[in-house]
């Protein structure tokens, strides 16, 4: 589920994909309207495979409740009709399963875990992956599991809640935060995507803002690296699409930070299908079921 569509598909073993379905979503439309949305691409994509059994297993971005499959939405742009609303009950009774069968996941952590088991990750016991956007998403997986407490990670595998000179990580490396740097030395408000094109046209403002952030980035990265030791940093979400813009600061960043560096790599796989295939690895962990059943 995302800010303007749901996607549904079904997952075979081996990663399979097939029955795929994407719908428009309006995320600021009545709770009922977004739901009856979600319901009925899940029911397209079970009807066109003949699926009647199995579990739907949905990835969806916070805050929410994963444990209790309840919304809660506040200090975001999206799904303000869903805050307090049950979305296990509700979309379990849309679809005529048992409570117990829709699960959720973060969405950042089904794009790491995605990418784990058959993309950028793939092959790797270890993998933080972190996307970047609107925000900053963050996985810390080990071995098809995101970790979440515990001294390896930041409060809740969140790498956004890490502090960059007294301020929140996303005051400094996100969409808004990069539009901001460039209009504080411009005067002029322009997307990510013009500040990428015009430090590729050689713009040396919008090539200072997006080293800049990259820079605060390492920084916030290099000590969970440090401690977590994964083999690959996997990043994507809407900025991966600028790597060769951020990479580079990106790796030397962490390099200045670190004695042994993770390998700087872009999700492998779009986006909605890394999703789809982390939410049913996210899925099967949390009923402690074999992983090995859908191998890489």
């Amino acid at each position: 589920m995302g800010g303007t569509h749901v996607t549904a598909a079904t997952v075979e073993s081996g990663w399979a994909v097939r029955d795929e379905f994407r719908v428009p979503l309006d995320s600021a439309a009545p709770a009922a309207q977004v739901l009856d949305a979600v319901a009925d691409c899940v029911r397209r994509s079970r009807t066109a495979g003949a699926v009647t059994v199995g579990p739907v297993a949905i990835a969806i971005p916070g805050p929410f409740d994963y444990e209790r499959g309840i919304g809660d939405f506040r200090g975001v742009d999206k799904f303000a009709a869903l805050r307090g609303v049950d979305l296990r009950r509700e979309l379990a009774a849309r679809l005529g399963l048992e409570p117990a069968a829709v699960r959720f996941v973060n969405d950042a952590e089904a794009f790491g875990l995605g990418e784990w088991a058959a993309g950028a990750g793939a092959g790797a016991a270890r993998v933080v992956a972190v996307t970047l956007g609107t925000g900053v998403g963050s996985a810390f997986v080990d071995q098809g599991r995101c970790v979440t407490t515990g001294p390896l990670v930041p409060a809740d595998g969140n790498i956004h809640v890490v502090r960059v000179g007294g301020r929140p990580l996303e005051d400094v490396v996100s969409r808004r935060a990069l539009r901001l740097a460039y209009r504080a030395e411009t005067g002029r408000d322009v997307d990510v995507v013009d500040i990428a094109h015009r430090a590729r046209d050689g713009d040396g403002v919008a090539a200072r803002a997006l080293e800049s952030a990259m820079g605060s980035l390492a920084g916030a990265l290099a000590p969970w690296l440090e401690a977590f030791a994964p083999e690959r940093l996997v990043v994507g979400g809407s900025m991966a699409a600028s790597s060769d813009l951020l990479f580079p600061p990106l790796a030397a960043g962490l390099g200045a930070a670190m004695a042994r560096p993770p390998a700087v790599c872009a999700g492998e796989l779009p986006r909605e299908r890394a999703s789809l295939l982390g939410a049913v690895v996210a899925s099967r962990a949390a009923q402690k079921g074999p992983l090995d059943g859908l191998a890489r």
